[in-house]
């Protein structure tokens, strides 16, 4: 198979207590960087200047601003790196001083990096990400606008209540088929209207039907 019709591998990480370095300081840096803010990574920032709004965060994030130009050892303990100043040749040059299992980002040259950061919409633990592998990072955000639409804030309640009940289930439904059954069911569009219309008291109801009917079976 040739290299160019590869297909990149989509992940979710947790970067919770992980060393994130971000090169650069201005308005692209501030973007990624505020895409990092709630990952509870270990941020650290080198450049010699900053924006007024990363200044701003770091009494109150993890974030730590290294005030000096880049040197190759500023990435050695680096999960992930980002490489986003508007200087090619410094991007270029920790690009080089990345090692093979490391992650970097180089904003000015997709070729280059091995991972891309996906245009996300966020609803509670709901979150869909699009990725055009670097091709049209616009053409992303301009989906990601589309589907905002159709899954709105209601989705957010609605994600709770079936990670709640998908954990009540699988406490206490032990036959497999019986499980996968019932947890098919949650799928049911009357949960999301009921969400949506904040009828919980039907909601709970109707789950527990299912619960009985499930019991009148065996």
């Amino acid at each position: 198979m040739g290299e160019s019709r590869l297909k990149n591998y989509p992940i979710t990480l947790k970067l919770a207590g992980k060393q994130v370095v971000v090169i650069g300081g201005g308005t692209v840096a501030e973007r990624k960087i505020h895409n990092l803010l709630d990952t509870g990574a270990v941020i650290n920032v080198i450049s010699p200047v900053a924006t007024a709004t990363i200044q701003s965060w770091l009494a109150t994030t993890k974030i730590n601003w290294k005030k000096k130009y880049f040197e190759d050892d500023d990435i050695k303990d680096a999960l992930l790196i980002v490489a986003a100043t508007n200087e090619r040749t410094v991007n270029q040059r920790v690009l080089k001083a990345s090692r093979p299992h490391q992650l970097i980002n180089v904003v000015d040259d997709p070729e280059g990096s091995n991972f891309f950061v996906p245009s996300t919409l966020h609803r509670g633990k709901l979150s869909i990400s699009v990725s055009t592998s670097g091709a049209s990072p616009g053409l992303a955000k301009k989906i990601v606008k589309e589907l905002a639409s159709k899954y709105d804030e209601d989705y957010e309640g609605y994600l709770d209540f079936l990670f709640e009940t998908r954990r009540f289930i699988q406490k206490n439904i032990s036959n497999l088929k019986e499980r996968t059954e019932l947890l098919t069911q949650l799928l049911d569009e009357r949960f999301l209207s009921l969400t949506i219309e904040q009828q919980y008291e039907k909601r709970d109801q109707l789950i527990n039907k299912l619960m009985l009917k499930r019991r009148d079976s065996e």
